[in-house]
């Protein structure tokens, strides 16, 4: 086998293992924003209806009845998810792209995290549909943030 071949098939191996860590982080974190909502946002939420119609109504007020709502902040249940959705957003579109740095990649990766901080910005002038919040921005750059720092470490990690 030529060294060439080798080096590809040596790159390819930990590509896929890149991949694999961005879909599992992505879902995991994923998980943890909805359930932040499902256990403490308030039960006049869309989604509340769908667990009655789907018969979880039950189970989902026994999960809510786990969680101690005392001394959560607001940030934790209204801004935190966001946050935690837009990374794991942008860390699946990257496993998707597979650490393509091509314009069309660095697009998706991006046109989520761009929208939701114009959408923040257009509410506060009052040309968006919604209530402006600090902390929404704050979590949209945070997510923002931690996605670029985690992939520079899961790079250097994984070659």
């Amino acid at each position: 086998m030529e060294l060439s071949t080798i080096k590809q098939l040596y790159y390819r191996q930990y590509t896929n293992k890149q991949r694999i860590v961005k879909v599992i982080l992505s879902f995991a974190i994923l998980v943890i924003g909805g359930l932040i909502y499902v256990g403490y946002r308030d039960k006049s939420l869309q989604m509340f209806n769908w667990f009655e119609q789907l018969g979880i109504s039950g189970e989902v007020e026994t999960f809510r009845g786990l969680l101690n709502s005392e001394g959560v902040y607001g940030w934790v249940k209204n801004s935190l998810p966001d946050g935690l959705w837009l990374f794991a957003y942008m860390f699946l579109v990257d496993a998707i792209w597979n650490g393509s740095k091509t314009h069309s990649s660095y697009f998706f990766i991006y046109s989520l995290p761009l929208f939701a901080l114009l959408s923040e910005i257009l509410q506060y002038f009052g040309l968006f549909p919604g209530v402006f919040d600090w902390m929404d921005v704050v979590s949209y750059v945070f997510a923002i943030l931690l996605f670029a720092i985690l992939l520079f470490v899961i790079i250097k990690l994984i070659k």
